[in-house]
């Protein structure tokens, strides 16, 4: 059988570009030490407490897996596992390494010009950092850092700045650096005047805190006025959204506090730039701020990379009870432990801090309450001693509707969906005298039709693979030119495992572009973590076995699939007995034909034996 297969057709892809130009041994290596063992390079693990290297990368492959934490994959998934990052990330990191310029991203911003962003960015945060340290006018401002109970060293490690008051300060600064102004609009760091007779300074006067991305580059900032000035004011204001900056995204203190947050597996999250920078100061790492705004789901989403428990500390007054209301649904809706902690009235993190220690926030924070608690705790709060049933009803409204929401955005599966639900349906009843069913039944009313639940990416049919799945994979990473065959021969629906199958639609689709089935290839479309470690598993797996000639490989897959064929048609044959009212002619040629049947599928299973002898996988009935 030959296997020749024609060139893949040729491509301008910048994925491709960017593994060609890596090595996946100089990127891993610039994490971890990596030394030589055979053919491939070990090191230890950083997912796990590793005291014997169990992280393994093979040059060849261009892959990595660690046999103790059973994942795997490329260069990319690499870089998303260390860095926290999604996949445009890791491609814009590793595209930076290898000097390659991203040409267009999501957007439609050249990423030339987002580089461009950076360094503007960068240089004004070098600004508002030299005026706090040495200018006459931001005395005041130094004052009131010192005022919060911030030291000469948290200001100087999270680069804190000031704006004087005047309309140009940075403007005039610009033209000396050779900046122009269109990047400073764009950077959000100067406004056109409403006569558009020219621009002026957007932050003036303010107590600058510059906002990171989790790689620690500036791309925006927070500016605080200072107390008793400018009373006509906004107390606080952020960059506008840019290129470089979505506040509905991004958290401030994240850049130094997700390898806080990623060893204690969790995330406080706070309200105000020095509420976050008190508790840093006081040795407490895993800490965080939003940015004006309320904690949205992409904010649950980010912390998910990095923590297994958010605890979300509000305000103890009407406000903080108002924004606890706004972020419920997104809580709920998030697969991760998230609690709820108030402050006491008219005290913030940072004052309870400087004023009672680390300690007495972190009790604070060990008490806090699960969200669904937190809104019931609140709605039974509010109902007075003789609250009518109307009153009551009301409150149990705003539960079920707050439970129904978070079904239909909630990544749980539905298992634990339903113990969530049963949970406080339980306590609803308990409280008011109805029925869980009643309370279900309304419930189910409030929620209409659910988009039915996707399957998580950390299934176990990632390390559990039947055995017939297995053996396409294997045949399908180990003989990449053997995609003809399998595209003709194997449908998805041939395969038990969503796993097994989504890789066979992503191969025909591939083959059907002209495009490489190779590993590599499978990789890069793939870049399900879960999926790239099951590819890298399978095909290790396949290679620990030793090496047998590509055509022998396919020949004994080849008969497996016309066993297999074999066997199905010998069930039909012998359902058609048990079922069928047949005459004797007709019952005598169904024999005869099951008779065959079973002699041919017996004999291909004699002819592949010698495969199983040597440690591969039979194929099993599917």
């Amino acid at each position: 059988m030959s296997l020749q297969q024609s060139p893949p057709a040729p491509r301008d892809d910048v994925k491709e570009r960017v593994r060609e130009a890596v090595d996946i041994l100089d990127v891993v290596g610039s994490y971890i030490s990596l030394r030589r063992q055979g053919k491939a390079m070990t090191g230890l693990c950083p997912w796990h407490e590793d005291s014997r290297p169990s992280l393994q990368v093979n040059p060849d492959r261009q892959t990595y897996r660690c046999w103790v934490c059973d994942v795997g994959g490329d260069v990319f998934s690499f870089v998303m596992r260390m860095e926290k990052v999604e996949f445009r990330e890791a491609l814009e990191q590793l595209a930076d390494r290898a000097g390659i310029t991203l040409q267009r991203v999501r957007g439609g911003l050249p990423a030339d010009d987002k580089a461009t962003l950076r360094t503007v960015m960068a240089w004004a945060s070098d600004r508002f950092r030299d005026c706090l340290r040495s200018a006459a006018e931001a005395g005041p401002a130094r004052d009131y850092l010192h005022t919060r109970g911030l030291t000469p060293a948290t200001i100087d490690r999270f680069q804190i700045g000031f704006a004087p008051q005047s309309w140009d300060w940075l403007l005039r600064q610009s033209v000396a650096a050779g900046i122009a102004r269109d990047d400073l609009v764009r950077a959000g760091l100067v406004v056109e005047r409403e006569d558009r007779s020219g621009h002026y300074d957007r932050f003036r006067g303010r107590v600058i805190f510059p906002i990171r991305d989790p790689q620690g580059r500036c791309v925006a900032f927070g500016g605080r006025v200072l107390p008793g000035e400018r009373p006509d004011s906004a107390k606080y204001i952020n960059s506008p959204e840019t290129p470089l900056f979505s506040k509905s995204s991004m958290l401030y203190g994240l850049d130094t506090g997700r390898d806080a947050m990623s060893a204690s597996r969790r995330a406080i999250v706070v309200e105000g730039y020095t509420d976050c920078l008190a508790a840093r100061q006081a040795g407490i790492d895993d800490v965080v701020a939003v940015l004006g705004t309320a904690l949205g789901e992409r904010h649950a989403k980010l912390l998910r990379r990095y923590a297994d428990r958010i605890v979300l500390v509000l305000d103890g007054d009407d406000a903080g009870r108002r924004r606890a209301n706004e972020v419920l649904e997104v809580l709920l809706a998030e697969p991760i432990d998230v609690r709820i902690a108030r402050m006491p009235s008219g005290v913030d993190p940072c004052d309870l801090i400087l004023e009672q220690g680390r300690d007495a926030f972190e009790a604070l924070v060990a008490s806090a309450c699960d969200p669904l608690d937190y809104r019931m705790d609140e709605v039974l709060a509010g109902l007075a001693a003789d609250a009518g049933d109307d009153a009551a009803l009301a409150s149990v409204e705003s539960v079920l509707k707050a439970l129904a929401a978070a079904a239909g955005r909630s990544g749980l599966v539905p298992s634990q969906q339903r113990l969530r639900e049963d949970q406080v349906l339980g306590r609803l009843s308990r409280r008011f005298g109805l029925s869980r069913e009643v309370l279900r039944s309304r419930m189910l009313e409030v929620r209409g039709p659910v988009a039915a639940h996707a399957v998580p990416a950390d299934q176990p049919w990632a390390t559990r693979l039947p055995a017939w799945d297995r053996e396409v994979l294997e045949v399908l990473v180990g003989v990449p030119d053997s995609v003809g065959l399998i595209i003709r021969d194997v449908l998805p629906a041939d395969v038990e495992t969503p796993a097994c199958r989504t890789v066979i639609e992503t191969a025909q689709r591939l083959h059907a572009a002209g495009r490489s089935v190779a590993l590599a290839d499978l990789l890069m479309e793939l870049v399900d973590p879960s999926l790239q470690s099951l590819l890298v598993a399978v095909d290790e797996g396949g290679a620990a076995r030793g090496t047998v000639d590509p055509q022998e490989r396919v020949g004994h897959f080849t008969d497996a699939l016309r066993r297999r064929s074999a066997e199905r048609q010998a069930h039909v044959s012998a359902r058609a007995l048990k079922t069928s009212r047949l005459d004797s002619q007709a019952e005598a040629e169904i024999l005869q034909r099951l008779f065959t049947e079973r002699r041919a599928a017996q004999g291909m299973a004699e002819a592949t034996e010698h495969v199983t002898e040597q440690g591969m996988t039979e194929p099993k009935d599917g």
